[in-house]
């Protein structure tokens, strides 16, 4: 989502070429529906758990690249690697929500790869977003729905964190609001990034990353997964006042690495 005006939708479009950073982001598309991932493997993905599906099969899946063009490439996905806690979309609780995709063909050479974040997530980290999601401006609303070819960038803070509900102690999931400008109401107590920057999720953007940048590369150290309201705040999906967050992948890392290192034991194929 963009900001209120004059920021618009189009302004937070990346420039969709093979030298974006953001090239090795893509679309997950099936059944009509729009989602995200980032490759972290030549052919393995990093997405939402609820983003899809065990039916239809996985075959009917198709990761989507825009090397400069729309869906230039596509390339289906033969294995779904779920997390063994994922046990369903906020049934009873948002944890968990972390898929692997393992691909039919390798992605083109030179596409970005990505490393997982190093680190535990601190409080006040700048996530940069990148997904498929629906768009529009803050103020007013969604304007603009998904497309699996119109990939948008959008910033915001970690405000808050919620542990592992198998009780470690670790924090699973990263909470943030989406503000409007210096001053406006702010639920979670972070400071705004201003009105050219400051993001939430649409529909579609689920699955898709948030990048810090650890040694002067960008790490996923987030999977975007859920949208949420306040109370005595605003309650329509994208405006300011509304909430947002996902998966810190460093809780999940150990796992993720097992999966693509082909130790299948740690997720059976769904």
């Amino acid at each position: 989502m963009a900001g209120a005006y004059p920021d618009t939708p189009a302004a937070r479009v990346d420039a969709n070429r093979p030298d974006s950073p953001w090239a090795g982001v893509g679309s997950i598309t099936y059944g009509g529906g729009t989602y995200s991932g980032a490759l972290i493997g030549r052919r393995y993905v990093l997405t939402a758990a609820h983003a899809v599906p065990v039916d239809p099969a996985p075959s009917n899946v198709m990761f989507n690249l825009n090397l400069g063009g729309e869906l230039s490439r596509r390339i289906p996905v033969v294995h779904v690697y779920k997390h063994p806690g994922f046990v369903g979309f906020n049934t009873p609780n948002l944890n968990d929500d972390v898929a692997v995709l393992e691909l039919a063909s390798e992605a083109p050479a030179g596409v970005p790869i990505y490393g997982l974040a190093a680190s535990p997530m601190a409080q006040g980290t700048v996530l940069t977003m990148v997904g498929y999601g629906a768009s529009g401006n803050g103020s007013t609303g969604i304007s603009i729905d998904r497309d699996p070819t119109v990939k948008r960038t959008g910033q915001n803070r970690a405000d808050a964190f919620v542990p592992d509900d198998e009780g470690s102690g670790e924090n699973e999931i990263f909470l943030f609001d989406f503000d409007g400008e210096p001053g406006s109401s702010n639920f979670l107590g972070g400071k705004t990034l201003g009105n050219a920057l400051e993001t939430t999720f649409a529909s579609g953007d689920s699955g898709s990353p948030a990048f810090v940048k650890e040694h002067g590369a960008w790490k996923i150290a987030g999977i975007n997964t859920f949208v949420r309201f306040f109370p005595g705040g605003m309650t329509s999906t994208g405006r300011f006042g509304t909430g947002a967050g996902g998966q810190i992948i460093y809780a999940y890392r150990d796992w993720i690495l097992q999966v693509i290192s082909g130790d299948h034991a740690a997720a059976p194929p769904h």
